[in-house]
């Protein structure tokens, strides 16, 4: 592949924060496995406009012509795949300012979505009203080996800020914001717990009874060691989590790993499903990052040398069927 990703057709790429188009964006830079789908939302708290969408499949709602949810902004109805609890946020603080881009000052901002190797980065810089500033970088993938589960990597070095950085890893199931007004909810919260290691939320799809477990664990680590500091449990109505951090100086790196397993009644029965999440959440975290990762571009690797790609030296057109591509492979195993 070519070094420089604005020329390279297997790359695509967002080299400027732009707000009035972030739901297009949103669309542009989903990912998915095929089993899993994920809209581009960032993982912090982003208090501008915003459509967080995590799809999985079989998960419908009704017919019913009064349910509907927004998707890439428009309304559909309710007889497609219904958006389930956010499994991607990781919401950040700096002592008490609380990471959002929609009114930090934002920096040297890209955003690319890798075809070839299946995952969604994003790097920049920040800096908040307090003139604190760091610098960030994400990344994400849904796993193409196992494709029930995700893997986030959430990244801050300090360039002046002293004092202590918070991440809160959630499975947010209060999504109602994010749907059409007086639109009734899909679905239902059957469980939130959160254990010493391991948070779940279990929920179930109104009129389809279609049920969701999501599950989390996560790995903090400081200046590229690892840290065992006691979390916070977060066990709310809708949300199920962790709170946890670290003093940093000037220089400091610190990156919390996410580990996320999602399962149906489609495969498990339901009174396994919190026990298989769980169980799988904690596998994949002692997996580590660069072996899930590893498995996942293997399988993805295999998949491409078996797909009609067209390289006729036309950039846009080569680019355009790699990502129409890609998305097949979001949509089906």
């Amino acid at each position: 592949m070519d070094n420089n990703p604005q020329s390279d057709p297997w790359f695509i790429v967002e080299d400027e924060f732009q707000v009035n188009n972030k739901l297009e964006a949103e669309y542009i830079f989903s990912i998915g496995n095929g089993q899993l789908k994920q809209r581009g939302n960032f993982e912090e708290y982003y208090s501008g406009e915003t459509l967080p969408g995590s799809y999985i499949t079989g998960n419908y709602s009704s017919g019913r012509k009064d349910l509907f949810i927004e998707n890439n902004g428009i309304p559909v109805s309710s007889g497609s795949v219904a958006n389930a609890p956010d499994w991607t946020g990781i919401k950040v603080q700096l002592n008490e300012e609380k990471l959002d881009l929609a009114v930090w000052e934002v920096l040297n901002y890209k955003r690319t979505l890798n075809l070839h190797e299946g995952f969604l980065e994003r790097t920049f810089e920040a800096i908040s009203g307090k003139d604190h500033h760091i610098q960030v970088s994400v990344k994400r993938f849904l796993s193409m080996a196992n494709t029930e589960t995700g893997a986030i990597c959430y990244k801050i070095k300090s360039i002046n800020f002293a004092g202590r950085i918070s991440f809160m890893p959630i499975i947010d199931g209060d999504l109602q914001g994010y749907q059409q007004k007086d639109c009734e909810p899909v679905w239902n919260v059957l469980q939130t717990r959160t254990q010493h290691d391991v948070a779940h939320l279990w929920t179930q799809t109104r009129h389809t009874d279609f049920h969701i477990c999501a599950a989390l664990t996560y790995d903090l680590s400081k200046n590229n060691e690892h840290l065992n500091i006691i979390p916070t449990k977060i066990e709310k109505e809708k949300v199920a989590g962790f709170s946890t951090g670290t003093d940093v100086k000037s220089g400091d790196t610190i990156f919390l790993t996410k580990y996320v397993a999602i399962l149906n009644s489609k495969n498990y029965p339901r009174n396994e499903l919190t026990e298989k999440a769980c169980e799988l959440a904690r596998s994949s975290k002692q997996k580590g990052w660069n072996k899930l990762f590893d498995e996942h571009k293997a399988v993805l690797k295999e998949k491409w040398e078996h797909s009609n790609i067209v390289n006729d030296g036309n950039f846009k057109a080569q680019q355009a069927n790699l990502y129409g591509i890609f998305m097949k492979y979001q949509e089906n195993q």
